[in-house]
């Protein structure tokens, strides 16, 4: 029989088994092939991309998403070389040579990755137009879709020359383990396993101390500029963080789980139970003799979470705080009195009667002296704002969120009195009692103590940082001085803030006004600026996925695939069918539960020193931190529940226990 005949045999005899690997290199080839088709469709690369910033980012996530891909095929034909050795070994007694074995598995190789290439091809070229009908819609571009190839040429040479590419290095590969196994060593290297490693109370009291000094180390940037990632700098305790949690979870794993297993097994009146007796040393063999694989897959699923949680709260986060950024649905500063009149004509005549409110602010801007100034009286930038206070009526202040749809929390203020609108939170409330002198003109000073301090800016930051609320009588003893008045008008109602229309007729009438801010036109921009950065980390995030659910398919396949004959010993010792598959179960749940528990505690850390080194909190609010990490590591658990199932089925197939 020809090498062809016996591989399509092996193939279709045993389809079930390899079903899920032409899967998963499938879905691996899909997103690979979507993503190159996007990154060279330049009909929307000309939308979203004009200063170059989208290709150069899919040239990086093409490089994460190539190497991924070989790991994972590299990983996938190791898996699979083990489970054949036992037949090719016996091939090999019967006279086949290695040569010939070497091209029975090149020519399995290549079924699996040029069906695998084939299904990629045509399920990535019809993800990448759903992809790009979601961008053009959400982003609101003018595409023709139709224009779009459903195949893009150009992106097929790509894919099949590392498709070769990849099945030479896997033949070298293969090559390269057959000639340095002898007969014997084939039949028997599918029962060998990693270096065995044992329970070590020193070496695992050692991890647990360098993992709590990575979290420590990553909580302590929310110390802000009294942190060591300040005092000592960012590369070098960024380094010493990875390291000690990377070194710590080698530790861990390696000795602390299975010392918590010993001292279960050694506890009689906890192991002796009809699930526990049969997990607990099973479990501790696994842990004992596939510590490797366990550690990567806990550095893959914390990777995965970090990397997805961190990109979905950058997108997310400065969409919310638009809120504060800019409280009011239009504003602007009058610089020219005629062309404000003008361009609130047009606003007028353009809405067409619907309906929306129109509110003037005045500002007075003074300055102050204080031993507890605030932070925000000196931010200045580029000259745009000198170092002061914006003093605003009560009255003008609660009118105005009132216009916005909120309400106000300050209280009545006297002359001696005023509240600090803060910038960013303050827990401490460490403004409150602070003591300002104003300058109220004329050499005449105003003592006024901060009794609150709110987080409820009427007033985008563009036209005010520093905004001191006074009373209305302090206000006008202020205004007398003849400080310096910022005019502000504020546009608010209707669907002002849902929809472009109202801001776009205010910029056709006042196209050289810097000042006007729009927070409809500003989350637009942030979206358009932000989804294809998204969508690149999205791919690279399913192709981890694949990777993480397919590694534990296959291992537990294989260990429940091994211990077959085992449970066939429990039948008889009178294990019912119920019994067994709990046993498989528990074992199945613990091998899933250790890298998920492990890789969501060290995802939590890294986004949260993600978020105090990099991201600015201007709401103050833990639910809008927390809501978009949820999300990302509720999609993730979703995949990975998907992934328990189908391993859980298979496996329990095996021992033919479903049906």
């Amino acid at each position: 029989m020809s090498l062809k005949a016996i591989a399509f045999r092996n193939l279709k005899r045993n389809f079930s088994f390899y079903s899920l690997y032409l899967m998963s290199v499938s879905f691996v080839l899909t997103i690979y092939f979507c993503f190159t088709s996007f990154s060279m469709n330049e009909i929307i690369m000309e939308k979203i991309s004009s200063d170059g910033r989208v290709e150069m980012m899919c040239d990086a996530v093409a490089v994460f998403i190539m190497a991924f891909v070989v790991f994972y095929m590299f990983y996938s034909n190791g898996f699979f070389m083990r489970r054949r050795m036992k037949e090719l070994g016996i091939y090999t007694l019967l006279g086949y040579r290695k040569t010939d074995i070497l091209c029975l598995l090149t020519i399995e190789n290549i079924f699996v990755c040029f069906g695998g290439m084939i299904a990629g091809i045509l399920a990535g070229s019809l993800l990448h137009i759903g992809v790009t009908a979601g961008i053009v819609a959400l982003l609101g571009l003018t595409v023709d879709i139709g224009a779009i190839p459903f195949i893009n040429a150009r992106a097929v040479s790509p894919i099949f020359l590392f498709i070769l590419a990849v099945l030479i290095a896997l033949a070298l590969s293969n090559a390269i383990l057959l000639l340095k196994s002898t007969p014997l060593d084939l039949i028997r290297l599918e029962k060998k396993a990693e270096k065995p490693v044992g329970p070590n109370t020193a070496v695992s009291v050692i991890g647990i101390i360098f993992l709590l000094g990575g979290y420590i180390l990553a909580l302590d940037m929310v110390r802000g500029e009294r942190s060591f990632w300040t005092t000592i700098g960012f590369s070098p305790v960024a380094l010493l963080t990875l390291t000690l949690a990377v070194t710590g979870t080698i530790l861990s794993v390696s000795s602390f789980v299975p010392l918590v297993c010993r001292c279960m097994k050694n506890r009689h009146g906890l192991l002796y139970q009809e699930n526990r007796i049969i997990v607990i040393p099973r479990f501790m063999h696994r842990i004992r003799s596939n510590a490797k694989s366990l550690i990567l897959l806990i550095l893959l699923v914390a990777v995965t979470l970090s990397v997805f949680g961190a990109t979905t709260l950058s997108v997310w986060y400065p969409y919310r705080a638009v809120e504060r950024i800019i409280p009011s649905a239009i504003e602007y500063r009058v610089e020219r009195e005629q062309q404000s009149e003008q361009a609130l004509k047009a606003l007028s005549e353009g809405l067409g009667g619907r309906e929306y409110q129109v509110r003037e602010t005045n500002l007075l801007k003074i300055t102050a002296a204080s031993d507890r100034l605030p932070d925000e009286y000196n931010i200045s930038k580029d000259g745009v704002r000198t170092p002061g206070f914006e003093c605003m009526r009560l009255t003008d202040y609660n009118a105005l969120l009132s216009s916005q749809g909120k309400k106000s929390s300050v209280p009545e203020l006297n002359d001696a009195g005023c509240v600090l609108v803060k910038y960013r939170p303050d827990p401490k409330n460490s403004d409150v009692g602070a003591v300002y002198h104003l300058n109220i003109g004329n050499g005449a000073i105003a003592d006024v103590t901060v009794v609150q301090t709110t987080l409820d800016n009427a007033i985008g930051f563009a036209n005010s940082v520093a905004t001191l609320l006074v009373s209305d009588r302090l206000y006008q003893t202020i205004s007398e001085g003849q400080p310096e008045r910022i005019r502000i008008v504020s546009v608010n109602g209707g669907t002002a803030r849902s929809d472009g229309t109202a801001y776009t007729i205010l910029k056709n009438a006042m196209p050289d006004n810097p000042w006007l801010a729009s927070a409809w036109q500003r989350r637009a921009e942030i979206v358009r600026l932000n989804s294809s950065t998204y969508l690149l980390i999205a791919f690279a995030t399913i192709i981890f996925l694949i990777a993480t659910g397919s590694i534990l398919y296959f291992q537990n396949l294989s260990a429940i695939a091994y211990d077959r004959d085992d449970y066939k010993i429990l039948r008889r010792m009178g294990y019912n069918r119920r019994m067994i598959k709990r046993c498989v179960c528990r074992q199945i749940q613990i091998y899933f539960a250790i890298p998920y528990a492990m890789g969501i505690l060290h995802s939590s850390f890294a986004i949260i020193c993600y978020k105090s080194a990099l991201m600015d909190d201007v709401l103050g609010r833990v639910n809008e931190v927390i809501l978009p990490v949820v999300l990302a590591v509720g999609m993730f658990s979703a995949v990975y529940f998907l992934y328990y199932q189908i391993t859980k089925y298979s496996c329990l197939r095996i021992l033919g226990q479903v049906g």
